[in-house]
């Protein structure tokens, strides 16, 4: 069975959304006993209806444990309508939303199974409940429903994407090590030819394959790394940042210019994905700065729409990109560089969506390219 640990935090703000409180689930208790009362009865018409799905069945006639899922389903529908909505509910549910990882279950089939929980559910409200209160319990059986839908299926997408990105991830390490002994003996057999030569070139070309390879595998394991953590805000001074990830990168003939705001200078974010983001963006415009006049001003300043946050602006004097190219730029593996991985653009929108922020890429008529951020300050 995949061992993956409960998020009961999650799941207790997704039954706050949805407005199961306690106060509101005292409302089902005089039904849970005629809804546990069906548990045969709904296990037996759930049955029925995917036997008439003929992958559904094909999975049914071969059960190893013939009417196992009868049994399974019965328990179900009564531990739901006969439980309060705590630990061990979120538990027993997200276990199951793991379990369907594990038998390889296609998803639409779940959602399809709380549809005809739901129409079954109904059903029961209509036939046996007091005619005062079958517009709340309709509501509230609707809340339960949606609750166990939300947490199967984010077990279900975080088991999914978990073992594919351990997978990525494995691969990104076994390539890594070999790309290295690859890049050294390179370099051992380029010390013991003439400079001027042929070979020597031909070793040069193959070494700036290799280094853009490295590059490669280290960007592709930031970009999942990113995306399976959870972000874990905390406040960050962004001038800081800025002056840390500048110093990262080779920047001698590049002149950088600071116009950050005195109130516009703290963010909150995960200082993981900053990090990983501004070493990109900053990377990307001094690349692409004017040989003549490599110049790249940073600003900040405080904005209240769409939203109240942080507007971080890099510039750089250089010819701007097509716009055209937009989509292209923001897809893996593509670049306009002969050394570009094709990660900098989709590692830096990844960092923005999971911090609440908002970056745009904007190409100025004959003088470069700006880059302009919005992420929640301190206050917000």
């Amino acid at each position: 069975m995949l061992h993956m640990p409960v998020p009961y935090e999650k799941l207790l703000q997704f039954q706050g959304q949805l407005g199961l409180t306690d106060e509101a689930l005292q409302q089902l208790d005089p039904y849970r006993k005629i809804f546990a009362s069906k548990k045969d009865e709904f296990s037996a018409f759930f049955h029925e209806v995917f036997q008439g799905l003929p992958e559904a069945k094909l999975v049914l006639d071969y059960e190893q444990r013939p009417g196992h899922m009868l049994k399974v389903w019965s328990f179900w529908f009564e531990k739901v309508f006969n439980s309060t909505v705590d630990a061990d509910l979120h538990t027993y549910l997200w276990r199951i939303g793991l379990r369907h990882v594990e038998v390889n279950l296609d998803q639409r089939f779940s959602n399809l199974g709380f549809s005809i929980i739901r129409q079954f559910c109904h059903k029961i409200v209509l036939a046996d409940t007091e005619h005062g209160d079958k517009t709340f319990v309709i509501q509230l059986i609707d809340q339960i429903v949606d609750f166990c839908l939300l947490v199967e299926t984010s077990a279900y997408i975080e088991a999914t994407t978990r073992c594919d990105i351990e997978i990525i991830k494995g691969i990104a390490d076994r390539v890594r090590n070999p790309v290295t002994v690859i890049g050294g003996s390179l370099k051992r057999l380029q010390r013991k030819v003439d400079a001027g030569s042929p070979a020597y070139d031909a070793y040069e070309g193959l070494l700036g394959e290799n280094r853009r390879l490295e590059h490669m595998v280290i960007d592709i394991k930031t970009y999942f790394e990113i995306f399976q953590e959870d972000p874990k805000p905390e406040t960050i001074r962004i001038d800081d940042l800025f002056r840390s990830t500048i110093d990262k990168l080779p920047h001698d003939a590049i002149k950088v210019e600071n116009c950050f705001s005195p109130d516009a200078l703290f963010i909150r974010a995960d200082a993981s994905d900053m990090a990983a983001a501004f070493y990109h963006i900053l990377e990307n415009s001094f690349e692409a700065a004017d040989p003549d006049n490599p110049l790249v001003t940073l600003s900040s300043r405080i904005v209240m729409e769409p939203h109240p946050g942080i507007e971080i602006a890099v510039f750089n004097i250089g010819k701007p990109f097509k716009i055209s190219d937009m989509d292209k730029l923001s897809t893996p593996f593509y670049s306009t560089k002969p050394a570009g991985t094709g990660f900098g653009i989709p590692i830096i929108r990844l960092a923005m969506r999971r911090n609440h922020g908002k970056v745009t890429f904007e190409p100025v008529d004959e003088q470069g390219t700006r880059v302009t951020m919005i992420l929640p300050s301190v206050e917000g």
